[in-house]
Formats: C-alpha cells, sequence, structure tokens
C-alpha cells in the first residue's frame, strides 16, 4: 500500500456552517482555541466524505495521482488534522494562511506557530490519525504533496518516522529547498519551473503545482518494482525533465492603486478574501505585477470595506 499525502484546501465544495468558521471563536491560547474548535467540529451533524468537500485542481491532481498508485489519500488539513480522504468530516472554514478571514493566527494569543497549532490540534480533534500509524500500516511510497506552510507544520511528525519509514517519503513541493527541514531535503523531487515550460503536458499555476508535480510522478513511476531509493527517482525525475525548456518570461501588467483595488473587489469572492490566494491569482493567471506588500496593504482596505 502506498500513501499520498496532500494538503486541504481553502476551497470547498459543500457550505460551511456559522459555527464552523474559525473566525467565529473568541481568542484563545493554542490548547483553548483547538478544544473550542473540536467540540464544534464534533457538534456539527452534516458531514461528508473528505473527498466531497475539498475543491481545486491540486487537490484533484492528488486525487488521480493516488488512483494510479493505488494509494490511500491522506489530508493534511489545518482545522482538522491528518485525516483519511474517506473520513466523513464537516465542511469547515480554518487556515494558517496570514490574511485570510478564517486564520488561526488571528485567533490565537500571543505568538503563533503552525508547529504549535497543529500539535493542539490533533491531539484533540476527532477526525485526526497520526502520521506514525498511517505510514506504519503501508508499506509502500510516501508522496507527500506539500506547500512550505504545510511542510512546516507537520515537519516533526514527519522526522519523527523510523528512518526505514522516512526513506520511503516523496517530497513533491514549489518552496525553495533552503525553507524545507535539511534532513528531508534528500526526499525532495526535483521538480522545477520546466513543469510549466512548452515540452510540459501539466502546465498550470504555482498554487497547484506541488499537486500536478506528484501527478507527473505517480505517472512516471506507475508500475516500477518497489524498494527504490529517493535518490534513484530523484535521477529518473531529473532524467525526464532534461531538455525540457522553461516557462517563457512573463512581463506582467502595471496598475495603479485605484485599479488594483477595483480588481481585488472583483475577485474577493472568489479567493474568499485570502489575498495570499488573490496575490497568486493576479500573478499567475491574470498576469498583474503587485510587490506583495503593497498588495497586503490594498486587500486590507477592501477586508476593512466589508467588514
Amino acid at each position: 500500500m502506498t500513501l499520498v499525502i496532500t494538503t486541504c484546501t481553502n476551497r470547498k465544495r459543500k457550505p460551511v456552517s456559522d459555527a464552523l468558521h474559525m473566525a467565529a471563536l473568541p481568542p484563545a491560547d493554542f490548547d483553548g482555541l483547538a478544544r473550542q474548535w473540536s467540540q464544534r467540529l464534533a457538534a456539527e451533524p452534516t458531514r461528508f466524505p473528505g473527498e466531497d468537500i475539498y475543491g481545486g485542481r491540486g487537490f484533484r491532481e492528488a486525487v488521480t495521482a493516488a488512483e494510479l498508485l493505488d494509494a490511500r489519500l491522506l489530508v493534511v488539513s489545518a482545522g482538522l488534522g491528518l485525516i483519511d480522504v474517506s473520513t466523513a468530516v464537516p465542511p469547515y472554514a480554518c487556515t494558517v494562511l496570514v490574511d485570510a478571514p478564517d486564520s488561526v493566527r488571528s485567533r490565537v494569543t500571543g505568538a503563533f506557530s503552525v508547529e504549535r497549532w497543529w500539535e493542539a490540534l490533533c491531539k484533540v480533534s476527532p477526525f485526526a490519525v497520526t502520521l506514525h500509524d498511517a505510514v506504519e500500516g503501508a508499506h509502500g511510497l510516501i508522496c507527500a504533496a506539500l506547500s512550505d506552510a504545510y511542510i512546516e507544520m507537520i515537519a516533526e511528525d514527519l522526522l519523527a518516522l523510523p528512518t526505514s519509514m522516512l526513506g520511503r517519503l516523496r517530497l513533491f513541493t514549489r518552496a525553495r529547498l533552503d525553507r524545507v527541514p535539511a534532513a528531508l531535503q534528500p526526499f525532495v523531487m526535483p521538480y522545477d519551473d520546466r513543469l510549466d515550460g512548452p515540452d510540459s503536458c501539466n502546465r498550470g499555476t504555482r498554487s497547484d503545482f506541488a499537486g500536478r508535480a506528484l501527478r507527473h510522478f505517480a505517472e512516471l513511476t506507475r508500475g516500477e518494482p518497489q524498494g527504490r531509493s529517493a535518490a534513484e527517482h530523484a535521477a529518473e525525475v531529473s532524467a525526464t525533465l532534461d531538455g525540457w525548456r522553461m516557462p517563457a518570461k512573463v512581463d506582467r501588467i502595471r496598475h495603479d492603486d485605484a485599479a488594483l483595488l477595483d480588481l481585488i473587489r472583483a475577485h474577493w469572492d472568489a479567493e474568499r478574501g485570502s489575498s495570499s490566494r488573490l496575490l497568486r491569482r493576479f500573478r499567475d493567471d491574470l498576469g498583474i505585477a503587485c510587490e506583495q506588500g503593497r498588495f497586503a496593504e490594498l486587500a486590507r482596505q477592501v477586508r476593512s470595506e466589508r467588514a
């Protein structure tokens, strides 16, 4: 049995009850907030399999990869912990993104760290499984498509795995290698911007890069014998990408503040008020140039208008 691990998505395909918006909780410390949140999760009667809740291309690519590999699919969720995608769970709105309306960061009193939230959540979540138990029950590869924030969140769980288990990890991410803990770097598969170049058949946006890289790997290695090392897999990926061209450099359009504010308002609901997702949409999909600090300030203006 192979494991495929992907991240939750802000885009939900089912309506979220008022009680299960993280913004609806009063501020508290990590343990208190996790306790309040888990009680609300347990009390919500409307539930669906996780695979019916999460939307977005990156998630669908992970689903396809799991099907190709005949693998068990797990989701790293900032609101639920680590869950099996078949588990019936309530739709919810919770994220660790900084400026999102339902960010955990805005509800935790004192200094915030994603690792501390993850630890507190996994202790009390009514739906979470432990990474060790999930990995122990499988003997194939552990293929994880994760953003840098989610790598940071579960790094301690990964590093706590016995060496024999950790050696089966294959990590797919758009994060710079120096953002990945040194002990996990040997397991990062060497996908880069060539995945979005003219020779790739699986181009997309940066937000779904990890899922697309995972799917490419699943197609590349499906049917191979078990037991190949991470170095051997990395060499195979590198050989496959050798000769692929980088995408053409994009000259993004520049706008003044007034025009950017109008565009942010127009796309606000589609991205659920997440400034990080909006910025990715502007840069990757709309070809709009905007410095991150400037964009965050404009997004705060729009959030204040809509409050």
